[in-house]
């Protein structure tokens, strides 16, 4: 597998796990302390975090607010900034499915995420920064026509 479909591969891994609830398998895609933006959703200001913390925080999340999540990326477009730097833009629709006092909503969130990804000593590609974009967002009942 070419460098290009490695990174993509990466960006869309980290999307599914999330999907799966599989935490302990994403911080093999983050190097220690990726520099993380996602105030637009999140209200926390942008920071260089150690993935575990990220990824634990994405786990209570999920958990605390919902029951289940979908992440689309829409377009995924890579540019190599060097042998071992690459940057990537996503466009994505994330849906998050939420349970309240009997009610089922799902809360769509469109945006675009940055990322830069870096080349290990192993070969291997690690997200490093990823910063979110909010375009729009909107919550439906479950059932409603779109």
């Amino acid at each position: 597998m070419n460098d290009k479909d490695q990174i993509k591969d990466v960006v869309t891994s980290v999307a599914m796990l999330q999907d799966m609830k599989q935490w302990e398998r994403l911080e093999e895609y983050f190097v220690k302390k990726p520099f993380v933006d996602n105030k637009a959703l999140s209200g926390e200001m942008p920071a260089v975090i150690p993935k575990h913390r990220l990824i634990d925080g994405w786990h209570r999340e999920i958990g605390a607010y919902f029951y289940a999540t979908r992440h689309f990326i829409r377009r995924l477009g890579v540019r190599m900034l060097n042998s071992k730097r690459a940057r990537v833009t996503t466009s994505v629709e994330n849906v998050h499915y939420v349970a309240d006092r009997g009610e089922r909503y799902a809360w769509t969130v469109r945006g675009t995420v940055e990322y830069i990804l870096v080349k290990s000593t192993n070969g291997s590609w690690k997200i490093s920064q990823m910063i979110f974009k909010l375009q729009d967002q909107a919550v439906r009942p479950l059932g409603a026509a779109v």
